[in-house]
Protein backbone atom coordinates (compact mmCIF):
# COMPACT_ATOMS: atom_id res chain seq x y z
CA UNK A 1 0.00 0.00 0.00
CA UNK A 2 1.35 3.44 -0.90
CA UNK A 3 2.38 5.86 1.82
CA UNK A 4 -0.23 8.44 0.77
CA UNK A 5 -2.99 5.84 0.86
CA UNK A 6 -1.90 4.73 4.32
CA UNK A 7 -1.87 8.35 5.55
CA UNK A 8 -5.31 8.99 4.07
CA UNK A 9 -6.80 5.86 5.67
CA UNK A 10 -5.22 6.73 9.01
CA UNK A 11 -6.81 10.19 8.88
CA UNK A 12 -10.23 8.79 7.96
CA UNK A 13 -10.06 6.22 10.77
CA UNK A 14 -9.06 8.94 13.23
CA UNK A 15 -12.05 11.05 12.23
CA UNK A 16 -14.37 8.05 12.51
CA UNK A 17 -12.92 7.26 15.93
CA UNK A 18 -13.63 10.79 17.06
CA UNK A 19 -17.20 10.50 15.76
CA UNK A 20 -17.64 7.22 17.64
CA UNK A 21 -16.29 8.83 20.82
CA UNK A 22 -18.65 11.79 20.55
CA UNK A 23 -21.57 9.57 19.58
CA UNK A 24 -21.11 7.34 22.62
CA UNK A 25 -21.13 10.25 25.07
CA UNK A 26 -24.46 11.67 23.93
CA UNK A 27 -28.03 10.44 23.84
CA UNK A 28 -29.17 7.61 23.56
CA UNK A 29 -26.09 5.78 24.83
CA UNK A 30 -25.02 7.92 27.80
CA UNK A 31 -21.69 6.19 28.25
CA UNK A 32 -19.26 8.02 30.48
CA UNK A 33 -16.02 9.63 29.34
CA UNK A 34 -13.83 6.63 30.23
CA UNK A 35 -16.13 4.03 28.67
CA UNK A 36 -16.44 6.08 25.50
CA UNK A 37 -12.68 6.56 25.28
CA UNK A 38 -12.08 2.82 25.70
CA UNK A 39 -14.65 1.82 23.09
CA UNK A 40 -13.54 4.46 20.59
CA UNK A 41 -9.89 3.56 21.19
CA UNK A 42 -10.64 -0.10 20.56
CA UNK A 43 -12.46 0.83 17.35
CA UNK A 44 -9.55 2.97 16.13
CA UNK A 45 -6.98 0.31 17.01
CA UNK A 46 -8.87 -2.47 15.23
CA UNK A 47 -9.58 -0.33 12.19
CA UNK A 48 -5.95 0.78 11.94
CA UNK A 49 -4.70 -2.77 12.36
CA UNK A 50 -7.03 -4.18 9.73
CA UNK A 51 -6.46 -1.49 7.10
CA UNK A 52 -3.11 0.17 7.66
CA UNK A 53 -0.86 -1.74 10.05
CA UNK A 54 -1.52 -5.27 8.82
CA UNK A 55 1.04 -5.99 6.11
CA UNK A 56 0.11 -9.62 5.46
CA UNK A 57 -1.19 -10.52 2.03
CA UNK A 58 -3.90 -13.00 1.22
Amino acid sequence: MKQTTRAFLTGIIGVLGTAVFVGLTVYPFHYGFVESALLAGAFVFLALFETVLDRSTL
